[in-house]
């Protein structure tokens, strides 16, 4: 984790948006597996920000929020044990193709 206030996000940083369509009958399993991992990745050394929302249009689907130091930081976080760990939950509910969208500004 960064030693950067929790709203203070260099304007370099890599921004990444993640939707994670699952079954909405099981949003709320789903929903714990994501707050578990947005907690554990929000101490990842390289981490400015690390959020969860869950859609009110589209019920089941999520969508986290993170902005990361590097491409480099972002890498490592797909290698950890919780990131692993909160798939291992989630696989059996997702309904649909995660989509990963590392964001440039305009």
């Amino acid at each position: 984790m960064t030693d950067l206030p929790a709203d203070a996000v260099p304007p370099e940083a890599l921004r990444v948006v993640a939707t994670i369509p699952t079954d909405p009958a099981r949003a709320a399993d789903a929903g714990a597996a994501l707050a578990a991992l947005a907690a554990a990745s929000r101490e990842e050394e390289g981490c400015f920000a690390y959020d969860v929302y869950e859609s009110t249009s589209a019920p089941g689907t999520f969508v986290t929020v993170e902005a990361w130091r590097s491409q480099a930081d972002m890498d490592a976080h797909m290698a950890t044990p919780h990131l692993a760990e909160a798939f291992t939950v989630l696989g059996p509910l997702v309904a649909g193709d995660i989509a990963l969208h590392p964001l440039r500004a305009v």
